[in-house]
């Protein structure tokens, strides 16, 4: 395989795991809303319900992303993908101190 294909590759699978990963952690926090609405009804009928919606689903997109960014990392580190990958592909993910 050229260094195309396998960059090709690679930001397929990132594709899907960045959409696996931000359905579970918006399902996770999402569930967790619930519950703690469920729990507090008298926070579910006022106007905190329909701002917390908004918050909780933004903190779980930059969530995701951080979780994501730090795990392509390190299995860039982890099975040595610096010189099989596009170097701009690797410089997204790797941070020179």
């Amino acid at each position: 395989m050229t260094i195309k294909e396998r960059t090709l590759f690679f930001n397929i699978c990132v594709i899907l795991f960045n959409i696996v990963v931000g359905l579970i952690v918006e399902g996770v926090l999402f569930l967790s809303l619930l519950i703690f609405l469920a729990e507090h009804q008298n926070l579910a009928e006022s106007l905190f319900s329909q701002i917390a919606l908004p918050i909780v689903l933004l903190i779980g997109l930059i969530a995701a992303m951080s979780i994501s960014v730090h795990t392509v990392s390190w299995a860039i580190k982890k099975f040595h993908l610096e010189d099989k990958l596009d170097p701009k592909v690797v410089s997204r993910y790797q941070k020179k101190l």
